[in-house]
């Protein structure tokens, strides 16, 4: 056996491996989760795919193009990344550098890699193809029910200047693509999906983040913490964000007072359940998080797409309302919230619990916690 011939069965072994992986995910399910059946149809085509290809890699040196070669080399790229993304989102449960950034480097030079297996590609036929690597990555995780269509489109600003640049590195060596680009396939099909496996054996630490957002109020710090107390119904917000299916409040309740009170917060993607940490008369409301909505409502074909990065990856910890009496008699407003956010890469410019940042720019995080408070205040007003 020839040195290309160990390179396809280290291949093959892997895809298998990674395929027998994603397949046990399911054997953990109870009984099976919405989309399964598409989710294993994706599986399947990957597994036909790589065995159409192992075929040809074994038998001849020459790559065999299955398709015209611009169109193999997208839809080969696109299934590299998409047993990449099963490893990763399904089995590992990470959303992390391995999938918004290896993947795509990967997609886009295989792609392009791919493209040389029929004559010499140009540098604008190499990035042509990446691209549209990726827009059929894109379709098959909307197809074969991993992802949501909003959830996508916020990818791309990361995934296609990567996948451009994954691109140009397969044409700097596309002078090697006629003869072994079969083998190279099965070796990224197989191998990308352990970028994931090695990245959940280090999971980042997750900081607790602390964000505070102010308003003045003309009334009493009493006036203000008995509108606190209120119930409060809001009406839907109309930031684009929020009607793409991003979680908003629509109402807030207390049951109870004192310390054995609880708040509850409904957002449109289920309820907050907040036990209260400190009771404070007319100063301080501060409460802890029992239970955290969806932050989001995928925009999918399936009734109940729910990937795993709807559970646990952005969760609320603790939350409070600071009031604080002004000179001119009126109250000085402070809601602050504590959270974390277990994607990556991320950069979080203050950690908890002292880096509270006042007054923020419209359109930003806390400026929807401000919208909260307005609505919240303005019956004191």
């Amino acid at each position: 056996m020839n040195g290309r011939r160990v390179l396809i069965v280290i291949g093959v072994l892997a895809v298998i491996y990674n395929i027998m992986r994603a397949l046990h995910r399911w054997r953990l399910a109870a009984p099976f989760e919405a989309g399964w059946f598409v989710q294993f149809l994706g599986l399947v085509i990957v597994l036909g795919v790589a065995f159409l290809v192992t075929e040809a890699a074994w038998k001849r040196e020459a790559a065999i193009p299955m398709l015209p070669s611009a169109l193999w080399g997208a839809v080969s790229g696109a299934l590299t990344g998409l047993l990449a993304t099963y490893i990763s989102t399904l089995n590992e449960q990470t959303y992390g550098l391995a999938l918004f950034i290896l993947a795509p480097v990967v997609v886009g030079f295989h792609s392009a890699f791919a493209l040389g297996s029929r004559g010499k590609p140009s540098r604008r036929g190499a990035v042509l193809v990446s691209l549209l690597a990726i827009a059929l990555l894109g379709s098959a995780l909307l197809a074969f029910a991993l992802e949501g269509l909003i959830c996508l489109v916020m990818a791309l600003p990361i995934a296609v200047p990567l996948a451009i640049v994954g691109a140009l590195l397969g044409y700097s060596l596309r002078k090697y693509s006629f003869a072994h680009q079969p083998t190279v396939f099965l070796l990224l099909l197989g191998l990308t999906p352990f970028g994931a496996t090695l990245e959940h054996q280090f999971p980042p630490r997750a900081d607790v983040v602390q964000v505070a957002t102010s308003i003045d109020v003309a009334a009493s710090p009493q006036q203000v913490w008995r509108t606190i107390l209120q119930p409060a119904h809001l009406a839907a917000p109309s930031q684009i964000l929020f009607r793409a299916g991003v979680a908003y409040p629509l109402a807030s309740h207390i049951e109870g007072s004192g310390a054995s009170a609880i708040r509850y917060c409904d957002f449109s993607t289920g309820k907050l359940v907040e036990p209260v940490l400190i009771w404070d008369q007319g100063r301080r409301l501060r409460f802890t998080v029992r239970s955290n909505p969806l932050p989001m409502q995928e925009w999918t074909p399936y009734a109940r797409l729910h990937p795993p990065h709807l559970d646990g990856f952005m969760v609320s910890r603790q939350g409070e309302f600071l009031l604080e009496e002004l000179p001119n008699g009126s109250t000085r407003l402070t809601a602050t919230t504590w959270y974390q956010d277990h994607l990556e890469p991320a950069h979080h410019s203050s950690s908890a619990p002292n880096g509270a940042r006042k007054c923020p720019p419209a359109g930003s995080r806390e400026s929807t916690e401000r919208w909260f408070l307005q609505r919240t205040a303005r019956p004191c007003r």
